[in-house]
């Protein structure tokens, strides 16, 4: 059966006019709710920071760098700074924020957020001012995830396979929980990036950590030899049509750089926190992103391997004890493992043999 094109609409097309009055309403008991789920299954990862430290996470809000957050604050007792842009009235991350530093602070773990582009340097001099007052040493974690899903224009415009998935509406992510949540699978159109679009995903994902990490360094915040910074990483395959091809490979090369520069001339640890395709909001923003994610932990729920957000989050951890000194923390290995598998699971896939090939991560809990 040839599969039809169909117009990929952000939050799997919820109603924008019907979010304000929704997120106002259960976005903070939404919030509370699923922290309180995740403190309930966490346990220590002996992370090794002292108090006098802190963990500096830029973006993340509903993703990885969320659990993150949760993990280090409850699990490990480190203190956290975070920095995220999300609209107050139409995004769910301030309600995660809030709950999060609320539920840190009752239990006497010092936890703040701002709500403030990351790359402005006003905000810059603010937070770091704000961490001089508290903190002896600082570690920093990019996970801005703000690029043009798009092609370079060399390469064309393309249409690829995705899943059209409705999402929760309160948490903002793709509803993988039932078979009605799943309304087909087709073709989306990947169009060509302008030149707008790659300066502008180059600034928050490709050059972004560098003006944190100078002024930290400024500060006497980056510790020579125990500091942390690190990024999160998706290892791209060059032939993929989306991520390989456009402006988000070439941002992820410039952090990459970024990074390189930074542990060489501050002496500073710097290490890349690899992950796979993962459920969150961003996945569902990248054409074809939905059916890479659901394929991938289809094949590896079937080999017992699949990690959820805070499982990776708990593995992530090792990167911060003073021991770590690679270059990279691979937490994508499985993925990476059935990457070929994934291939030949899409490869004729259609709506009459959709159920059959996602038989085993449609409805799984815990995704």
């Amino acid at each position: 059966m040839a599969l039809e094109l169909f117009t990929k609409l952000p939050l799997g097309g919820v109603d924008r006019r019907s979010l304000v009055p929704l997120l106002a309403s259960q976005g903070p008991t939404v919030a509370r709710d699923d922290l309180a789920k995740a403190r309930a299954s966490i346990t220590a990862q002996h992370a090794a920071i002292p108090s006098d430290s802190c963990v500096l996470l830029l973006g993340g809000s509903n993703g990885i760098l969320r659990a993150l957050a949760i993990q280090l604050l409850f699990g490990e007792r480190v203190a956290v700074f975070a920095v995220h842009y999300d609209s107050e009235k139409l995004q769910i991350g301030t309600h995660h924020a809030r709950a999060i530093t609320e539920a840190a602070n009752e239990a006497g773990v010092f936890a703040s957020f701002v709500n403030d582009d990351a790359t402005n340097p006003a905000t810059i001099a603010s937070v770091v001012e704000q961490l001089k007052g508290k903190f002896r040493c600082v570690h920093l974690v990019n996970g801005i995830a703000a690029g043009a899903t798009k092609r370079y224009a060399e390469h064309g415009t393309a249409q690829v396979p995705d899943l059209d998935v409705a999402f929760d509406p309160v948490r903002q992510t793709p509803d993988f929980s039932a078979w009605d949540k799943i309304r087909k699978v087709g073709l989306v159109q990947v169009e060509t990036a302008s030149d707008q679009d790659i300066e502008r995903t180059n600034k928050f994902m490709g050059r972004s950590t560098d003006p944190w990490a100078d002024a930290l360094a400024a500060a006497g915040l980056l510790i020579r030899g125990e500091s942390l910074v690190a990024f999160a990483d998706y290892e791209f395959e060059a032939k993929d049509p989306v991520y390989g091809m456009g402006p988000l490979a070439g941002a992820k090369i410039l952090q990459r750089e970024s990074l390189a520069r930074i542990g060489r001339e501050l002496g500073v640890r710097t290490t890349r926190l690899c992950y796979p395709p993962m459920n969150t909001t961003a996945i569902g923003a990248i054409p074809g992103g939905l059916l890479k994610f659901a394929g991938s932990a289809e094949l590896m729920l079937r080999n017992g391997t699949y990690a959820n957000l805070a499982s990776l989050a708990a593995s992530s951890i090792p990167a911060f004890r003073p021991d770590f000194r690679d270059e990279a923390l691979y937490l994508d290995l499985a993925y990476k493992a059935v990457r070929r598998d994934f291939d030949a699971l899409v490869a004729d896939v259609d709506n009459d043999n959709l159920r059959d090939k996602l038989r085993t991560v449609i409805g799984h809990e815990g995704l």
